[in-house]
């Protein structure tokens, strides 16, 4: 199933052909690795004997830090996420104006294509990394995006104090979570999902997407990575973990969320310098703050 993208598109962007959100059935998917796994078990392993570089211990903030300021210094290492407007259609609303937050925008690819595209929302960034919200702010600017329209600064939001005193009382009608979760141990998915809640005014909405279980990137990793059940460190020292829909419906329940989609989405890619079919799994979801 896909969507054509064209009405979603910025000032000097190209629009995206198409939107691709089931290439192939999840549960098929499943199944056919589990069988090529328990024949061959290192069947997606593509260094054989080559484990993943030995990383000192450092604190999140600084692993994500450095990752902005070396990797993604031109703030371009992610494209806009313009697919996120068909994805979750309330981000299109503009009768009432949107307040839109994020919890890790790292540059603005999620919220960028929604400044761009609903000339009434309003938006509110937060990031881990400094350099990743200088990076956005810039891009806004760049961008042609009035700084009124724009709020950003730095937080921890998995951090239950910034609960307390930043996050809470921003009244979001709408807050994304996109591929930050993932980069959280079970606990502080937690703790980030309780102050993604005292964020939102009664009746707004949660929108997730991350990574999924049984996506090629988690295949291939390798078992000397596994810190945790499908939580896994990277060679830069980043965190990646997969959910499966169960997984991740429950933990939002758990903050106190009520579910209205959650989902996969599969989506199939052509590397083409490989020549090698990449079969990516991502969990969508949306989830509702009670209305008091």
């Amino acid at each position: 199933m896909s969507s054509k993208c064209q009405a979603f598109v910025g000032e000097k962007t190209k629009a995206a052909e198409e939107y691709h959100s089931a290439d192939f059935d999840f549960f098929e998917h499943k199944t056919a690795v589990d069988e090529e796994l328990a024949r061959d078990p290192s069947a997606y392993h593509v260094a054989e004997g080559v484990g993943p570089k030995k990383q000192p211990i450092v604190a999140e903030e600084e692993v994500w830090e450095a990752f902005h300021a070396r990797d993604n210094a031109t703030a371009r290492f992610y494209k806009e996420r313009r697919y996120l407007l068909l994805e979750f259609p309330v981000l299109t609303t503009q009768d009432p104006p949107q307040h839109v937050v994020e919890l890790g925008c790292g540059c603005g690819s999620a919220l960028l294509p929604i400044l761009k595209e609903n000339p009434g929302a309003h938006v509110t960034a937060t990031d881990i990394s400094p350099t990743a919200v200088q990076l956005f702010e810039a891009a806004a600017l760049r961008a042609g995006i009035a700084p009124e329209r724009v709020r950003a600064f730095t937080c921890n939001s998995a951090d239950a104090g910034a609960g307390e005193s930043l996050l809470s009382g921003l009244e979001a009608d709408s807050l994304l979570i996109i591929f930050t979760l993932a980069a959280l141990p079970p606990k502080d998915q937690h703790t980030m999902l309780s102050n993604a809640f005292k964020a939102l005014r009664p009746g707004g909405r949660l929108l997730i997407r991350d990574h999924g279980v049984y996506d090629i990137t988690q295949l291939r990793l390798r078992s000397e990575q596994k810190v945790a059940e499908n939580l896994y460190k990277r060679g830069d020292g980043t965190l990646c973990y997969f959910f499966s829909t169960e997984d991740l419906a429950a933990k939002a329940q758990s903050a106190g969320f009520t579910t209205e989609e959650c989902s996969y989405v599969c989506v199939q890619l052509l590397n083409r310098r490989k020549n090698f079919l990449m079969r990516r799994v991502f969990v969508h979801g949306v989830f509702r703050k009670p209305e008091a």
